[in-house]
């Protein structure tokens, strides 16, 4: 079914480029169907097609400069005509003149454009939007445009995939914008990609051997990267000969299979959260390796699930003595890593993901865990490859729905005889976004900037609205491990994870029970007041080891910094 693609702003027109050549190229090499093309294709004039796209920007520089492209790269496919929104001068890094300036001015003209991409299309899936999170335009109208389409085309999905910015700066108030993006996309996006800029800069420098990376490079790293989980492949299950269950011994396993291009919906969205936003690292992993397809499959879907248990986008500097059940595990606490990109011989893949540069990233855990996972293979064996070690339930929170799901192409991605990409709704996100927040609050406290934003309407309880909401969605990826922390404590043995365990199932069950009714008492008390849950910075480890035998309620302070406790 089509999706219609919005290149909003200087960064997201680029990228726009990047991704629909990058389709072209695997569409031009593998023959997967006319009904595939046809999501982000439309039959053009002659033998060309016409990309499926909206080109929306402040500055006609860029999108001139894409259509001009596009038109003479000598490919079958052209950007329509018409179908673009250009002013005379830019947004100047402002989100609120692109959101409450520009945005009111420019919405019935960029809903036209839209209407017509839609009525188009015989149907309509839904839109994915690229943008920048740091400047005023792909940020701020970016954002106004998806608050548009969310209002006018209720049943459509709405998908942003955005650009965060490098943590070293690239515009002064990108903290502000940043911010500002985030917390409005989060109550009207069905999913958020976060691309990093620090993680395509180091894959194409480490992966790629890129001495200088251009901001061409990296558009490309992440276009591949995109097209990578959005090319058609069908569902199958985690175990050998795609089963959705462990064969018994000796007993034949069936495959189950799709439709031609048809994939899981969507990753569950964030914990606790209500509208399904989702915050997902996405990274890839590919194989070259000729003649040894055995060896190279083993190793090639080894070194992904480490990168999904370390937290980490590159194979270069990844800490493999970490498991999903080192120590630190399930409390969000223990050591740090890296995020960047895992090449895995022959031609390099990047692995654009929501992560940090080479120190250590600060308040990140060291072993990461997730919400959910989607994991695409591609190329030799992708039907039939044993992948029940991403189906560990040590890798998910244990109260996730969908934890994982599995979907297969047999055909080829770019030159790799074997690729897989994964795409993680897991906590890797929450360092990098507090990270910001801290630079946003010290701008805020100073009044830095604010009467640049003050002009188009906005205020200080604007900022701080903001602020709220990005701490609400952090906390909401803290919680996936506190359950874990109890259940540490009250289950040792770890039946708890594993519900399947023979004999043990329901003395498994039990223990569920018993951690779960502690750790929601606990919090109870801290939110209310109520009951006794020990005092001090013992207040954690009596509620999830079953203690709580204090007799009073906890003071405010006290309170507080249970909170703090279990949120960390």
């Amino acid at each position: 079914m089509p999706v219609i693609t919005l290149q909003l702003g200087q960064c997201g027109n680029q990228l726009g480029s990047s991704f629909f050549g990058a389709l072209a190229t695997e569409f031009s090499s593998y023959d997967y169907g006319t009904e595939a093309v046809h999501e982000y294709y439309r039959p053009g004039e002659g033998a060309t097609y016409t990309a499926r796209a909206v080109l929306i920007d402040m500055e006609p520089k860029v999108v001139a400069g894409a259509r001009s492209a596009a038109a003479s790269s000598g490919s079958w496919w052209r950007y329509p005509a018409s179908g673009y929104l250009v002013q005379q001068s830019g947004s100047g890094n402002n989100w609120a003149q692109g959101f409450h300036g520009y945005g009111p001015s420019v919405r019935d003209a960029a809903l036209e454009l839209v209407r017509r991409e839609v009525e188009a299309a015989d149907s309509l899936t839904g839109f994915l939007l690229l943008q920048s999170m740091a400047g005023g335009t792909g940020a701020g109208l970016g954002t106004y445009v998806a608050e548009a389409l969310r209002d006018e085309y209720h049943s459509s999905f709405v998908t942003n995939c955005c650009v965060w910015p490098y943590e070293s700066g690239e515009v002064i108030v990108q903290p502000y914008n940043t911010l500002f993006t985030l917390s409005h996309l989060a109550d009207v996006s069905d999913g958020i990609i976060l691309l990093e800029n620090e993680a395509l800069h180091r894959t194409a420098a480490r992966g790629l051997g890129i001495a200088r990376p251009s901001f061409g490079d990296m558009n490309g790293i992440a276009a591949r990267a995109l097209s990578s989980v959005l090319l058609p492949s069908q569902p199958r299950g985690p175990y050998a000969n795609g089963s959705h269950s462990p064969a018994p011994a000796g007993a034949p396993s069936h495959h189950a299979r799709g439709g031609p291009g048809s994939v899981p919906g969507s990753v569950p969205g964030t914990p606790g959260s209500g509208s399904g936003v989702q915050l997902p690292a996405l990274r890839r992993n590919s194989s070259s390796s000729g003649n040894r397809a055995g060896e190279a499959d083993s190793g090639l879907y080894g070194r992904l699930r480490q990168m999904l248990v370390t937290g980490s986008v590159l194979e270069e500097g990844m800490d493999w003595s970490v498991t999903p059940r080192s120590p630190g595990a399930g409390q969000g606490g223990g050591g740090t890593t890296t995020a960047g990109s895992a090449p895995a011989g022959g031609p390099p893949a990047g692995s654009p993901a929501m992560g940090g540069g080479g120190a250590a990233a600060v308040g990140v855990p060291r072993v990461n865990r997730a919400v959910a996972n989607w994991l695409v293979l591609r190329g030799q064996g992708a039907a039939d490859v044993d992948v029940a070690e991403f189906a560990d339930p040590a890798l998910t929170a244990p109260w996730a729905v969908d934890p994982l799901a599995v979907s297969q192409c047999g055909a080829r991605f770019g030159r790799c005889l074997m690729a897989a990409s994964l795409l993680s709704n897991d906590r890797r996100c929450v360092g990098p976004i507090q990270r910001m927040q801290e630079k946003a609050y010290g701008m805020l406290e100073s009044r830095a900037f604010v009467h640049q934003y003050e002009k188009y309407g906005m205020s200080v309880s604007d900022f701080q609205a903001c602020f709220a909401r990005i701490e609400d969605i952090a906390q909401r990826y803290g919680i996936v491990t506190v359950p874990l922390a109890a259940a540490a404590a009250r289950d040792p043995e770890g039946l708890a994870l594993r519900p399947e365990a023979g004999p043990a199932c329901e003395l498994a069950r039990q223990r569920r029970r018993e951690a779960y009714s502690h750790v929601f008492g606990a919090l109870r008390a801290v939110m209310t007041g109520e009951g006794a849950v020990g005092a001090g910075a013992g207040g954690a480890a009596a509620a999830a080891g079953g203690g709580g035998g204090g007799s009073a309620a906890l003071s405010p302070a006290e309170r507080s910094a249970f909170k703090n406790a279990l949120l960390k």
